[in-house]
């Protein structure tokens, strides 16, 4: 039994040996906009974006794709709805939007297929979980029930789960150095802790609510 374990790393060691390793790593910047999937009728939910900006790397081996991000972006999420739970009544005129923003930790892992293969052009197609993780502060901005002015309060506590788990397809092109992604990320998990208790506001925001993103970014290979 050990010789045969023996043999299956030594043919493994040799094929990574002969394999044809391209390893790349750099920053990258870009645009991300978040939207709730809410599964009540009376909740609508707008996409906000804000910038996000990380690092990324890829190893590619033959055609075959590696790709780990760490990205940090403020995630806003817009909530309207016509019933906000136990909560004072809005004068006639004013909208019910609550705004939440949040800073934010992405941890995409890409596995994929580089589909086209140039000299000056690099095409591939990327599937994989991506991990949301909440740090920092919470703001949280809503109508005055008496004027409809728009006032913020900031908060430590966060209104989502400590991690939440999404699936994304990514498709990327290379030009030179430059690595332009976009992908698009499927909620797994529900989004909200519990409720969300704001000013006198109570928002159910339901058991399936989930976060769906959207996110463009342009990244330079240092190496």
């Amino acid at each position: 039994m050990k010789k045969v374990f023996l043999l299956f790393a030594a043919l493994f060691m040799a094929t990574v040996a002969n394999a044809q390793f391209d390893i790349c790593v750099g920053p990258k910047v870009g645009y991300q906009a978040t939207k709730l999937s809410l599964d009540k009728q009376t909740v609508k939910s707008s996409f906000k974006g804000n910038m996000t900006f990380g690092v990324f790397g890829r190893v590619t081996i033959k055609k075959f794709i590696v790709q780990p991000e760490l990205l940090y972006y403020k995630s806003g999420k817009i909530i309207e709805t016509s019933l906000f739970e136990d909560g004072p009544g809005l004068l006639p005129g004013i909208e019910p939007k609550l705004t939440i923003n949040q800073s934010n930790l992405a941890l995409p892992i890409f596995l994929g297929y580089q589909f086209l293969d140039l000299d000056l052009i690099k095409m591939r197609a990327n599937v994989g979980p991506v991990f949301y993780f909440a740090v920092g502060k919470t703001e949280y901005a809503y109508p005055n029930i008496l004027t409809g002015n728009e006032e913020t309060i900031t908060t430590k506590d966060s209104p989502t789960e400590g991690m939440t788990l999404g699936a994304a397809l990514n498709l990327g092109i290379d030009v030179w150095r430059l690595t332009l992604d976009i992908n698009y990320s499927l909620g797994l998990t529900e989004a909200f802790d519990d409720d969300i208790e704001i000013a006198g506001y109570e928002f159910e925001a339901g058991d399936n609510t989930k976060q769906n993103i959207f996110t463009v970014t342009l990244g330079f290979k240092l190496l």
